[in-house]
């Protein structure tokens, strides 16, 4: 029975992708998602290594509220130039050397976000009800469905696991990626949320302003690495797009 039904779907498979490849619309509809996919990589090439160097560095006016806005733009333009000169260069060494970084910024994430959940607000996590999203969008209406873009970039980059595919198993990216990184940024998000609730001006820089006293420094060098790290894999995954 077991083997019948194998062979019945093996079948099936056959039939579906022969209909795919011989039917000129499903061609031209299956080119036109590639399409759209790739620019959409390439598109999150350009875009996250700018926003998350860009945010990273942005905590040096936390630690020094003198510092200006050209500054912090001009230090992330430098080291996103230095990012794409080192880049004809491989990244195997950068990898070995820089990885952990992300490790421990991830498990920053984590703490911090346990830590201002259990100090300000620990009911922020029944927004993982969805009947909370619905009630907000229907008591928001169309403000509502526009302030969606506002948490783009909590998920940019997720795209870019695809591409990883091509340097790691599918199992590997599945662990690291539900086992460890995804956890702990929901924490993080949990627990700024949860700060934001009894401090509203920290909206504007959510993550320094959330990070335990004493903590600032660390957070700013380790988030740094991990943007450089984070960008540099970004970009690697868009050349590799192209390239292909």
């Amino acid at each position: 029975m077991e083997r019948q039904l194998t062979q019945d779907l093996s079948r099936t498979t056959k039939h579906v992708r022969s209909t795919i490849e011989n039917t000129r619309f499903f061609r031209g509809l299956l080119k036109t998602i590639g399409v759209l996919a790739v620019a959409m990589v390439m598109a999150d090439g350009v875009l996250t290594p700018a926003q998350s160097v860009l945010g990273a560095v942005q905590g040096l006016t936390v630690v020094n509220e003198s510092i200006t806005k050209p500054t912090v733009v001009g230090v992330t333009c430098g080291i996103l130039v230095l990012l794409f000169v080192l880049q004809p260069l491989g990244i195997s060494k950068l990898t070995m050397v820089f990885s952990p970084i992300v490790m421990v910024w991830l498990a920053f994430n984590a703490c911090f976000g346990v830590y201002n959940l259990a100090k300000y607000d620990y009911k922020i996590l029944n927004a993982f009800n969805p009947y909370w999203a619905f009630d907000y969008l229907i008591r928001n209406k169309y403000q509502g469905w526009r302030s969606l873009g506002g948490i783009l970039l909590c998920f940019t980059g997720v795209e870019a696991l695809f591409a990883d595919i091509g340097a790691f198993t599918r199992r590997a990216v599945q662990i690291s990626w539900l086992g460890y990184a995804y956890p702990c940024l929901l924490l993080a998000y949990c627990g700024q949320a949860a700060h934001i609730s009894v401090h509203p001006d920290a909206f504007s820089n959510p993550f320094y302003n959330s990070v335990p006293k004493g903590w600032l420094i660390p957070s700013l060098i380790v988030a740094l690495g991990a943007a450089i790290v984070a960008s540099q894999a970004m970009i690697t995954a868009t050349f590799q797009v192209c390239l292909k």
